[in-house]
């Protein structure tokens, strides 16, 4: 069996994968000292996904950092549900993470009372779903204890990982059809940045682009006299390029893109409207230094081959 911290490595790649961001991971420690960030860390490439952790072994520590409230430590004991549910709450919200998993117990061999034995733990998980506290007693000597919690609470990161995966499994993705024209003279082709005013690709460099609504060749003409203000006459049309699928996972969407070539007869008559802030002209091989919109570079290939 593998153990959990490669478990949630993978399974937080995996959702990566699958949405395209990864969800954030922290911890807020008490009786366990540190040991799941440990163990965590331990794997290669955990601060894709691993923020941070908080000992907060002291009631004041687990108060002014963790945001346990006083009355809260005073009424229920810091080994409690209701300490384990604030610590995981306020972890998630200063470590800024997704998913934030606490401890706190006792681990032996002093510190118990009748009510409260050796060995009594309790894991907070708090996630976009919620806040939970479990109870468990765990046996056997200090070190012993504190390995079973921090198996445990890797356990419950893990689960709730997959249960994330599970969820993403039966998703569609949206799927949306878009003309993306490239403008070409003297063997260069026309890239636009796109203004911060845009919905998508912020600030990223593209074709002229839009949703089709109409037929496609009309939709780019009609992109192309919006966008740059270039008329039928200032345009030739070269080539209609095989379409193609671009899957973006951050937006959950897979983008239809039926690609187009033009000659511009009037390049001087560019006129930019406010989807963009600027242009400029490139070689076709020279597309890979710029920062673009998802498959640009696949979009243009269809028209130039």
């Amino acid at each position: 069996m593998k153990k959990p911290e490669i478990e949630i490595a993978r399974l937080s790649r995996a959702l990566q994968d699958k949405t395209g961001k990864f969800l954030t991971l922290g911890a807020i420690e008490s009786a366990t000292g540190g040991s799941i960030a440990d163990r965590i860390t331990n794997v290669a490439g955990s601060s894709d996904y691993f923020m941070g952790a908080v000992v907060s072994y002291s009631n004041s520590i687990k108060s002014d950092v963790a945001g346990v409230s006083e009355a809260t430590l005073l009424l229920h004991g810091a080994v409690s549900a209701e300490v384990a549910s604030q610590m995981a709450t306020g972890g998630k919200r200063v470590l800024k993470v997704d998913i934030c998993v606490s401890t706190t117990g006792i681990a032996g061999p002093g510190g118990a009372t009748v009510d409260k034995p050796v060995g009594l733990f309790y894991i907070g998980l708090s996630t976009a779903s919620g806040v939970i506290a479990n109870r468990y007693i765990f046996s056997g000597k200090r070190e012993e204890i504190k390995r079973k919690a921090v198996e445990t609470a890797l356990a419950l990161v893990k689960e709730y990982l997959q249960k994330c995966l599970d969820e993403t499994a039966g998703a569609v993705l949206e799927e949306k059809h878009v003309v993306t024209c490239f403008l070409e003279q003297s063997k260069l082709i026309l890239l636009l940045r796109r203004s911060g005013r845009v919905s998508t690709y912020k600030r990223a460099w593209a074709g002229v682009s839009g949703y089709i609504e109409t037929d496609a060749l009309d939709q780019a003409i009609t992109e192309i006299r919006e966008e740059t203000g270039l008329f039928n006459n200032n345009i030739k049309l070269v080539r209609q390029g095989k379409q193609l699928e671009v899957i973006d996972k951050s937006l959950h969407r897979k983008w239809i893109v039926h690609p187009f070539l033009f000659h511009v007869l009037d390049p001087q008559k560019i006129m930019l409207d406010w989807e963009h802030t600027e242009f400029t002209w490139v070689k076709p091989k020279e597309l890979k230094k710029y920062k673009t919109v998802p498959g640009l570079a696949e979009a243009l290939k269809t028209v130039l081959d």
